[in-house]
Parts: C-alpha cells; structure tokens; sequence
C-alpha cells in the first residue's frame, strides 16, 4: 500500500486547500456584506438629516437587495421616544446631527441575519467539494476494482471445468498482482499435472493391454492343455473321469480369464471420465461472448484472423459448460495445427440440431486418419513437434455422446473442418 500514500497525502492537502477557500469566502462575504451595508446607511442617514425624510428609492439604483434594510426607524429627541430605539442583533444605529453637531436623535436600521445563507451556500459549495473525490473514487474502485474482480470471480470455476485456454491477464494496476500470480500459477499446475496424468493413463493402457494380449497366448495354451486331458489324449483315448472333471473347471477359468482380457481390449477409455451433462437453457449469442474472452485477444496476439458466425439468437437447451469445453478444444487444435491464416466457429441450427463448426487453414491430416482421430491416445501424422497427449477430441466426442449428438471431421484442399452436432432438447 505504501505506493498509495502520495493519494491519501494528495487528498489530504485537497481538503486542507479547500477549507481555506471556503473560510476565505466567508470572510469575502462578511466583509462586502458590511462594507455595502455601511455606505447605504451613511448615505440614508445623511439624507435623513439633510430632507428630514427617508426617501430610499433614489438610493437603490446603487445597491442590491440584499444590501437594504429590512425595516428603517427614525426616533427624536423632541419626540421622547430615544427609549424604544434597542440593540438587537443586525440592528445599527446612526446618529442625526443639526449643524452645530449636536445630536437631535438616531437612525435604526434592521436587517435580517444572512448568516444562515451564507452557510447554505458555503454548505453546497463545501458538499459539491466534498463530492469530487468520493465521485471520482467511485469510478476508480469500479475501474481499477470491480471491473476486473468481476472478470476474475469466473476464473477458477472455468479452470476447474478445463474451460481454460490461457492465463489471467495482468491488470494495468497491477493491484491483483498476487492473485493474477497465483492464478496463473495453479492454471500451469494443473495443465503440468494433467498432462502426467494423461501420461500415465497412457503407459497404464499400454501395460494392460500388453498384459491382456500376454494373458491370451498362455490361456490359450492352457485351454489346448484341458481339453486335450477332458478327452484322454495322453490316455489314448480312455479319460479319467476325475481328470475330466478337473480340466472342465480349468477350461471354464481359462475361458474366464480370456473373457476378462478381451473386455480391457475392447475398451481403452475405460479409464476416462465420465461425463454428466446440465441440461439448461441459453441463448447462442453467450457462446459468443465466452469464446471471444477466451480467444480473441489471444488470435490477436498471435496475427491470427478469428471470425464467429451465429446465426441469430435462438435458446438453446443443451450444457453450455461441455459445448464450450467442445469448442475450446476444436479452437485449440486450430491454433496448434492452422498455419495461422484464420479461424473460423460457425453455429447455426438446423431443424431440432444445434451445429457447431470449427474450420481452419494450415497443414491437415491424411483422409485415411480420419477413422482414427477421436480414438484414445491417437494423434495424427501433423501432430509432430506439437505437444499432446491424444486424448482432447476422444474427450469431445465423447460429450457429444453424452448430448446426445457426435463429432465429425471433414479435409478440405487446405482446411480442416471439426463439426459438431448436438439436438436441442
């Protein structure tokens, strides 16, 4: 916080400035308000004693209201009513001389007290002085704070998804340095921990299925060996029946065993997630906007063209979270594997099907690969000098079951084009 003290030592010498301009007002105020008051008073009193009345109108071309009393009172010696004449607050007395200098009565003049004026108005001036700083703090917090707390707060939910395709970015602040840090910190944690994850799922596949075709040779052999006692083969032909019925069980085993290993044959993602999809309601144009907060800085960095078409703006019923953890792998694959001359995501519908495509230009794949790329563990002939474990689009075709739908590739001259296919329920 230390990097703040010059705003808080800032804002307090603003206040310490604006006291002073406010006390300097109030003294301006007094002063004008008395000096104007006492050069019509003079001037009436001279009148007065001059015409022995107290025409005012002829004076008030040359003052303001404010500088008038409220209620003018002449009182004279001869009349003996000098008793009535008080000193009450904003009352002034003037004297009435005759030409010896004698002095034959007084003059009262009565204004009402402005005191309480000018402190409204030094009030709204003080108020509005006030304001500005809370004003522009406000903005700030919201700037500087809110705005990005409000763009973080997603943050670790999306990584905890894998809905993740890059880092938090650095504040101009920097006032979440330390979170950014820590954040980006465990996004590469994670990404480090689930590709050794994906590797030893990889070397645990290979090892059972290794296994599971080592298992199958001495099973069979083993079964060759059972039958061959069931029927007497090395009694010539005469079977014990104890031998018989001892190598019955041993085939049945066998058959067991051999059952067994063809089942981790027959499935190599058994190891896989499984996933359960949230259905609700949304409208198209929010797969838009996350895939553009996800990408669009990122394809701008690296001067690579990325367009989105929509097809207007229908609610969809599907899992937003697995369409976008979907599409985040399709734009990842894109930008791995494009020779960075554009991406392109199209969604559209089409009847009661939701069609998400992603295309893009650069170095494709063999058509002849195509059976195989949603496969576990597959990557495929472009797949060299590029990190990966195989796993991403058997891990989306697999949501797309879980949707309901399935996933397609298509090899164009020079694209590449992965298009999905979910119903909207």
């Amino acid at each position: 916080m230390r990097r703040y003290y010059k705003y808080w030592i800032f804002l307090i010498l603003y206040y310490i400035c604006w006291g002073l301009i406010i006390f300097a007002l109030w003294k301006k105020l007094s002063v004008s308000e008395t000096r104007n008051r006492m050069a019509f008073m003079n001037r009436m009193t001279n009148q007065i004693s001059i015409t022995s009345n107290a025409d005012v109108p002829p004076l008030l071309r040359d003052f303001s209201d404010k500088d008038l009393p409220e209620k003018i009172e002449v009182f004279y010696e001869k009349d003996g009513n000098l008793k009535n004449v008080g000193g009450e607050d904003n009352t002034y007395l003037f004297p009435l001389k005759n030409n010896d200098g004698t002095v034959e009565g007084f003059v009262v003049y009565k204004y009402k007290s402005t005191v309480a004026k000018n402190m409204l108005f030094l009030a709204e001036i003080s108020a509005f002085v006030f304001f500005i700083p809370i004003f522009l703090a406000v903005l700030l917090i919201n700037e500087k704070i809110l705005r990005p707390f409000k763009a973080f707060c997603d943050y670790p939910e999306k990584l905890s998804k894998g809905l993740v395709s890059e880092g938090l970015p650095e504040t101009k602040s920097r006032l979440f340095g330390r979170y950014v840090w820590g954040m980006n910190m465990l996004g590469d944690k994670i990404d480090e921990d689930k590709r050794e994850i994906d590797r030893l799922l990889f070397d645990r596949k290979q090892f059972i299925s290794t296994l599971a075709h080592g298992i199958k040779t001495p099973v069979s052999n083993i079964k060759l060996y059972s039958e061959a006692i069931e029927t007497g083969l090395y009694r010539d032909g005469n079977p014990d029946p104890k031998d018989s019925e001892i190598a019955a069980k041993i085939k049945k085993n066998a058959d067991d065993i051999a059952e067994l290993a063809g089942k981790i044959l027959d499935d190599p993602g058994s190891l896989q997630s499984k996933y359960s999809p949230e259905i609700e309601n949304f409208y198209l144009d929010e797969i838009r906007s996350r895939v553009v907060e996800d990408f669009q800085n990122r394809c701008n960095v690296n001067n690579i063209p990325f367009a989105i078409e929509l097809s207007g703006n229908p609610l969809v019923n599907s899992d937003i979270n697995l369409v976008i953890k979907c599409l985040t792998q399709f734009i990842e694959n894109a930008i791995k594997y494009g020779d960075g001359t554009g991406i392109k995501l199209k969604c559209f519908r089409q009847d009661d099907m939701m069609f998400y495509s992603v295309i893009n230009n650069g170095v494709t794949i063999d058509s002849r690969e195509i059976p195989y790329v949603f496969n576990c563990y597959y990557r495929g002939s472009n797949s060299y000098n590029h990190e990966g474990s195989g796993i991403g689009l058997y891990e989306a075709k697999s949501i797309a079951k879980a949707l309901g739908g399935d996933i397609i590739m298509k090899i164009g001259e020079n694209t590449t084009e992965v298009l999905m296919y979910i119903p909207d329920n």
